[in-house]
């Protein structure tokens, strides 16, 4: 009897462990099922980089299988948003907020894509739902707040961004949407104490185009003109920093968008993500000459030279006539103080672009440089032949035609770049001057008024010429 004790233990254990692995085998098949009720038929990939071909196959037969299929199905929802097929992936999201019923995340990003379809309701439900399981997760919150704005749902939109004020007191995006909805209701001053709060935490980054139309309303023109003298304006509106939705992106196979990205990413003082994603896109596509361009000037902003020097270089060896690459790689060895090797790299770039009018401009300016006065002038006027519409090259050629005695070209050439920009601050100034220092009184008022309507044009030269105007003159100007 005591022989067949270990044996009837061992049976015993392997029976238990035979039920263990059913209810595990019943337990897994259940989830495998419910995973693959729900999950999307493949995209069609026949565009897709094979790399991402190959994870998404892995993805989905994972989603297939016993042992972890919502981690499958989490992958392919990744993989599908990163890289744009969208329905798929707002399919994996449902997937997902039935088979985690708990988790903020998926309703979040489910939202982000409705919300990009113009589907409003669906990603303002989303977002309840988001904002309900995360009522700390901001992102959330700013966003779906400026849903109800923009959607027209103006009481509900300031409930959500004094709720979000409530998380961050100073966030300047809730700020900045408040400050909208007093706009609208011309309720003035909120709006602008929002308004001066958002400009002065973003350097003007949000909240420009605003608060110069909210002080011309209020008549403090000079203020207004102040801004747009020293601030520029941010381009487009960009939403809020997301990290559930940056965390999508190291999936990405789409170049152009890790490279827009990229960009935000910089714009927000982070290069070291902007670079990431930059390597990245370079890694999915090592042609892309865009991403290693956008690559070699963020290196050059943060001074990484050796960095910068060596994508510039790239950029040449993957299209010779890619006049910014050469441009690029000549002024950067000539701001190191290396004038041979720019010399050199300046001329193969013109070897190669010999129609490329950048390329014409720094040649001049690096002969006007050396004193080499013939040389130049040619070179601008070639600048000039092959690019007439810009200002630059007139400007540049008008300075040293009057800087060698040969004054009246000079001025004609001033005249020819205010054609191509009327609002150019040098060629204005250089105008006005001439017309003071010559006597002609009649184009000394014009050209002073149209200085005064430019608020770009520095304030202190400003002063200076209508000193030199009321000495020539015996009056002071007025406008």
């Amino acid at each position: 009897m005591k022989k067949r004790a270990p044996l009837l233990i061992a049976s015993g254990i392997l029976i238990i462990g035979l039920i263990g692995f059913g209810a595990w085998w019943q337990s897994a098949t259940k989830a495998r099922d419910a995973v693959v009720m729900r999950l999307p038929p493949v995209p069609d990939l026949t565009s897709a980089p094979p790399a991402l071909v190959e994870r998404i196959s892995i993805a989905d037969t994972a989603a297939t299988s016993r042992r972890d299929p919502v981690a499958g199905l989490i992958e392919l929802s990744r993989l599908y948003h990163a890289n744009g097929y969208l329905n798929a992936a707002s399919t994996t999201y449902e997937a997902l907020a039935e088979l985690r019923p708990d988790a903020a995340r998926w309703p979040h990003l489910h939202a982000t894509i409705r919300a990009g379809y113009g589907q409003a309701a669906a990603a303002v439900a989303l977002w309840q739902r988001t904002i309900e399981l995360a009522p700390d997760y901001l992102p959330a919150r700013l966003r779906y707040a400026d849903l109800l704005l923009k959607d027209n749902q103006t009481a509900a939109a300031a409930t959500a961004y004094l709720a979000a004020l409530e998380i961050d007191s100073n966030n300047p995006y809730a700020l900045l949407g408040l400050a909208r909805i007093d706009f609208e209701a011309e309720n003035w001053n909120d709006a602008r104490r929002r308004l001066e709060k958002v400009v002065g935490q973003t350097n003007y980054t949000l909240g420009y185009d605003l608060i110069v139309t909210l002080y011309e309303r209020l008549g403090l023109d000079a203020r207004a003109e102040a801004i747009r003298g020293q601030a520029r304006a941010s381009g487009a509106y960009r939403d809020p920093e997301d990290p559930w939705l940056d965390e999508i992106l190291p999936d990405s196979y789409d170049p152009f968008m890790l490279a827009l990205e990229a960009g935000t990413k910089a714009r927000r003082g982070n290069p070291v993500a902007a670079i990431q994603l930059l390597e990245q896109a370079i890694a999915v596509a090592p042609t892309d000459l865009s991403a290693h361009f956008q690559l070699a000037n963020l290196y050059r902003e943060q001074r990484n030279i050796d960095q910068a020097r060596d994508y510039y270089r790239r950029c040449t060896q993957l299209d010779p006539e890619f006049a910014d690459g050469w441009a690029q790689l000549s002024d950067l060895h000539a701001k190191t103080a290396n004038p041979s090797e720019a010399a050199r790299v300046l001329e193969a770039g013109l070897e190669a672009c010999p129609d490329s009018p950048g390329l014409h401009l720094m040649k001049a300016r690096r002969q006007r440089a050396v004193g080499e006065y013939g040389p130049a002038l040619s070179s601008y006027r070639k600048s000039i032949s092959l690019r007439p519409n810009e200002p630059d090259a007139y400007l540049e050629l008008g300075i040293a035609l009057i800087d060698f005695d040969r004054r009246e070209l000079g001025i004609s050439n001033i005249r020819a770049a205010l054609e191509t920009d009327p609002a150019n601050p040098t060629a204005l100034g250089i105008l006005a001057f001439n017309a003071i220092e010559l006597g002609n009184q009649t184009e000394a008022d014009a050209m002073l008024t149209r200085i005064a309507a430019q608020p770009v044009f520095e304030r202190p030269r400003f002063e200076q010429l209508k000193t030199v105007y009321a000495q020539k003159f015996g009056a002071e100007w007025s406008e």
